[in-house]
């Protein structure tokens, strides 16, 4: 799924004032924020820990993990340090959250040895989301990833909390290492995992848009978001589809040891629903099909519904009215204004609507 926006690069003097307005409490420096991204450099490990994967991220610290290590992983045309973006403002009638997903964690006792992300997208591929899709190679950065974490954390489970297309890319890279053992909770922030409904305007083989692909006839574990039509060679997409072997919507029936959470902005979602071709189902995109071990799937969506228009995905800002997040939250605040709910999730044992915690920064109803 695509972030519209490149990352910016040249730190500035006003960093360090932007670090400070975050309402910054750890190792990890957002830097100047600009909506919705972080100016903050990419390599930011600490202490020892270097995964040697990637192209940078954050992690590490002079502890001890004592809890469960919790990996971030971030969306289309971003990278991980915006898990530190500050909440910039939220929906009317409600008041925002205080602190970003990093600070929120850090102020509820996660040390840094505990919490760790790791950019998957080189500057090129942030810059042009549209040619973003699932590949192996991405998929061994994920999994190494994870790996390292473990061996540095000395940790035989994980949690991991993703966003967008790293929804969809964790999923497939833990099924490509066979490495779904180490995870103990899993949370989906708006993933493609039933196709983005926006990618049909485009076609399942659009030589402009590789993202919105089907699945490749050759290696299933080459594929992109277009919604699963069945038809072999002409938008087959096992990945995205309802019965299939590689259906992410089903994941967790074939995992039931592991506990699963989707959190999403439904028909606010800009990115899933700004369409005309697809667009009756659009805000059920990110839903796992129910199963004893989801364990809660809750809608933040608030403000604008997405445009009824397609939304274009070619360059580096694709072009739509940005739905919820004009004025409530939407495809991307829902990652960002989550970090009470996201610490509720990895911290009780909650299901359903019990999972918002003690949320307040706009409705959330269950889905």
């Amino acid at each position: 799924m695509h972030s519209m926006f490149p990352s910016v690069r040249h730190k500035t003097a006003l960093s360090l004032l932007g670090f400070m307005l975050a309402g910054q409490v750890g190792a990890l420096e957002c830097g100047k924020f600009e909506f919705p991204n972080c100016d903050g450099p990419d390599m930011q490990y600490a202490d020892g820990f270097d995964p040697q994967v990637g192209y940078g991220g954050f992690g590490g610290g002079d502890c001890i993990a004592s809890k469960t290590p919790v990996i971030f992983i971030h969306g289309n045309a971003d990278r991980a340090i915006n898990w530190d973006s500050p909440v910039i403002d939220g929906v009317e009638h409600y008041s925002p959250p205080t602190r970003s997903v990093y600070a929120e964690f850090k102020q509820h006792g996660y040390n840094d040895c505990e919490l760790f992300g790791v950019t998957y997208l080189n500057a090129m591929e942030q810059a042009n989301p549209q040619n973003n899709y699932h590949r192996p190679d991405k998929e061994k950065i994920l999994s190494d990833f994870i790996a390292a974490v473990m061996a540095y954390t000395k940790k035989d489970k994980v949690d991991i909390v993703t966003h967008s297309l790293g929804v969809s890319m964790t999923m497939a890279a833990l099924r490509y290492s066979d490495s779904w053992n180490s995870v103990r909770r899993f949370v989906n922030i708006a993933g493609g995992i039933r196709g983005l409904k926006s990618c049909a305007a485009m076609g399942y083989m659009n030589p402009l848009t590789p993202t919105c692909d089907s699945e490749n006839i050759f290696n299933p574990y080459f594929f992109g978001l277009f919604p699963d039509n069945g038809i072999s060679g002409g938008g087959r997409n096992d990945w995205t589809g309802a019965n299939t072997e590689f259906s992410l919507r089903r994941v967790p029936k074939r995992h039931p040891d592991v506990s699963f959470y989707t959190l999403l902005a439904g028909k606010y979602d800009e990115i899933h629903c700004s369409t005309l071709n697809a667009r009756d189902d659009c805000a059920k995109g990110a839903l796992f099909s129910p199963n004893s071990n989801v364990k809660a799937q809750l809608n933040l969506g608030a403000g604008s519904i997405a445009s009824a228009s397609n939304l274009i995905f070619t360059g580096s800002h694709p072009g739509n009215p940005m739905g919820g997040d004009t004025d409530g939250i939407g495809h991307f605040k829902v990652k960002n204004n989550s970090g009470q709910i996201l610490y509720t999730i990895l911290n009780s044992d909650c299901r359903g609507i019990a999972c918002a915690g003690n949320y307040a920064g706009g409705p959330v109803v269950e889905d």
